[in-house]
């Protein structure tokens, strides 16, 4: 044993002297006694001398008196020993120190620390808290101790301030409660003690195993924008004591993780993901990854170009900025100074930003948005990763694999694993739209179309042509629609062309994809709408937009009015097209007039549209009957054209009829016997 753990072990065994209790000597057969005698030599204790008896089972062959005078002057001169100076502190206590430092701990955490410490690696402090506490009446759960059983091992005057449900130690993560209030070291703690030598590297590789290489290129983040370049700056500039915070957030798969390991090998820095596991492969808790994070960033000042990753961040801030007290998961200040005195660079990735507060978003030095790519970015990536994976895929395979709304993640796993298996195109697109499904995205299946989308047969008070080919060629692309009328009229039909026509993937969100029943959910969702369409450069649809922009006069719940404000404000300021389906116009919001640049009203097919209409879908002539229907719509021969193929129809007379019941159903409209 290093003469400093010797030392250290005595001055707990005379803290223990201390007491009113030793005062008198101890059983022979009580395990302190016992104690004594197994590591008495061991520590440099002065042996026991008895008047009557030349044993050193103390108390045997003497009387009561003669007894408790020998255990006072031995006790008296075990103290003087304790009171030498401490020799040259030992691996352990220089180990024990540098985290105690890096830690901020205050004396009595610091005694805490090393107690503990010195109960898992030495035997020798081990049986004397066991023993004390037995004969001092404690049946502690051994190895772990609670405060009472500790501080009677404490230096004389050490404050407890601090120590209250272990304070720092329990919220750096470098203890934990067991049994109750009962003490011990984390795993971390543990792994980083077990280390034969505190060397840099060592230590490393333990605590953060090694780490990751990227396997993207800095091109395939061209799409974030310039604040890709501010973050390799920064980490490039962080030298000293500071480093500097980084933040990126966006949904699941955009490439946040990948992106952090593309950024050092950009700067050359090794990057290490901290307090992804313990040494026994299982998650940490969060404290645990506190402390990895806490002792992650000495290492990292010491080494030198290491960024430290701190991956599902939420997962330690969630609840931090609570207002009550009684909610959050760890104290608000103390996660504020863990930000803010991080020593080497950090980057923090989170898909769900609210869940971090504000005072923890303040901290960081950049912030960077992953959002979805659109579909010309995604082609550029589709290309890039098969051309990394030798993979060979001719410009349609491209086309069908950019054309889902996927993110990088998931097109490069697509591609990668199709490519494992030397497979085609249609594997990989098969791959992808298996991950879309898994994670909620998959496409409601889109009906069969009878008959193909064409303005001309689609009536309005505009002309629709014209204004498509007007709008193809306008310079700016901050374009708003309102389309009105009766359902099956082709409105959404119609803002989809549009979108072709610009060269815009489109986005379509219904009443239901923006509702919640949830208080401000709703509000999110149609800022996230409209956040999703920009990152894509989409042309977005909301239909059923009158349940979204009801007149708030009329409104009756505080949130019918802050949805509609919600509402408006990104309306005004979207940079992209997007269009709004209503049947209900009259039921706007009159704010709404002058947030739309185009307000469209659609309306029931003529006697040419309808005829036209009638020989497409059905290769015959309309019956003259029904040329004059009032309020037929390509909607409804959408509906009847495709009966007709189920049942096989070919008569002219059955098929009007059956366009003159989908009219009659409308509400107000004549009833007739339907049949088929």
């Amino acid at each position: 044993m290093h003469s400093y753990e010797r030392w250290a072990v005595l001055q707990y065994f005379c803290a223990l002297l201390r007491i009113k209790s030793f005062e008198k000597p101890p059983s022979p057969t009580a395990d302190i006694h016992l104690w004594i005698e197994s590591h008495g030599r061991a520590l440099g204790l002065p042996p026991v001398q008895l008047p009557d008896d030349k044993t050193d089972l103390l108390g045997f062959g003497m009387k009561a008196r003669e007894a408790t005078g020998v255990w006072r002057s031995w006790r008296a001169e075990v103290l003087a020993r304790g009171a030498r100076p401490a020799p040259p502190p030992s691996k352990l206590q220089k180990r024990i120190e540098w985290l105690a430092d890096s830690c901020g701990l205050q004396a009595a955490q610091r005694v805490v620390l090393g107690l503990l410490t010195r109960l898992a690696q030495n035997s020798a402090c081990a049986e004397l808290v066991a023993a004390g506490n037995d004969q001092l009446n404690y049946r502690s759960v051994e190895p772990a101790f609670d405060l009472n059983e500790l501080r009677r091992f404490f230096p004389p005057k050490t404050p407890t301030v601090g120590l209250r449900n272990g304070g720092l130690l329990k919220q750096f993560g470098l203890i934990q409660l067991d049994h109750g209030d009962n003490m011990r070291l984390t795993e971390v703690v543990e792994r980083l003690l077990s280390v034969p030598r505190l060397r840099a590297r060592e230590v490393r590789e333990l605590l953060l195993g090694t780490s990751d290489a990227a396997s993207l290129v800095w091109d395939d983040f061209d799409h974030i924008g310039a604040e890709t370049d501010l973050a390799a700056r920064l980490v490039a500039s962080s030298t000293g004591a500071r480093g500097a915070n980084i933040l990126l957030y966006g949904p699941p798969g955009t490439g946040k993780s990948e992106f952090a390991r593309t950024l050092g090998a950009r700067v050359r820095h090794d990057v290490y993901f901290v307090g992804e596991k313990d040494d026994r492969e299982s998650e940490p808790d969060r404290r645990e990854r506190v402390a990895a994070l806490i002792i992650a960033n000495e290492l990292g000042l010491a080494a030198g170009k290491m960024i430290l990753v701190v991956d599902e961040a939420d997962d330690l801030f969630a609840g931090v900025d609570e207002d009550d007290a009684s909610t959050r998961h760890g104290s608000k200040v103390f996660m504020n100074r863990l930000v803010e005195r991080v020593r080497v660079p950090t980057i923090w990735i989170t898909n769900d930003l609210s869940r971090l507060g504000p005072a923890v978003i303040r901290r960081m030095n950049l912030v960077i948005r992953f959002p979805k790519p659109g579909e010309a970015i995604r082609r550029t990536i589709v290309e890039r990763v098969a051309a990394r994976n030798d993979f060979a895929l001719d410009q349609q395979a491209v086309g069908k694999l950019a054309h889902v709304p996927a993110a990088p993640a998931l097109i490069e796993n697509a591609i990668s694993s199709a490519a494992r298996i030397k497979g085609t195109g249609e594997d990989a697109l098969k791959i992808l739209d298996g991950g879309m499904k898994a994670m909620g995205h998959s496409p409601a299946p889109a009906a069969p179309t009878p008959i193909a989308f064409d303005a001309a047969l689609n009536r309005a008070d505009v002309d629709l042509w014209a204004l498509a080919e007007k709008i193809k060629a306008a310079p700016s692309r901050a374009l708003s629609f309102c389309l009105s009328g009766p359902p099956g009229a082709g409105k959404s039909a119609y803002a989809r062309f549009l979108a072709k026509e610009m060269g815009l993937e489109v986005l379509e969100k219904r009443y239901s994809d923006i509702i919640s029943c949830y208080l401000g959910a709703s509000e999110k969702a149609i800022a996230a709408a409209f956040e999703e369409a920009a990152d894509l450069g989409a042309f977005l649809i909301l239909d059923e937009a009158d349940s979204l922009l009801r007149d708030r006069a009329a409104a009756r719940y505080s949130w019918e009015v802050t949805q509609v404000n919600e509402m408006l404000t990104w309306m005004e300021r979207h940079p992209l097209p997007f269009a709004c389906t209503t049947n209900a116009a009259d039921a706007l919001d009159p704010a709404t007039a002058r947030r739309f640049l185009f307000k469209i009203r659609f309306l029931p097919m003529d006697e040419r549209q309808i005829a036209t209409a009638f020989f497409r879908a059905f290769g015959i002539e309309a019956p003259r009957s029904i040329l004059k229907l009032d309020r037929l719509t390509p909607g409804d021969f959408a509906v009847v054209a495709r009966k007709a193929e189920v049942l096989g129809e070919r008569d002219s007379l059955r098929l009007a009829r059956w366009l003159e019941a989908e009219v009659a159903a409308k509400p107000g409209g004549k009833k007739i016997r339907i049949g088929f």
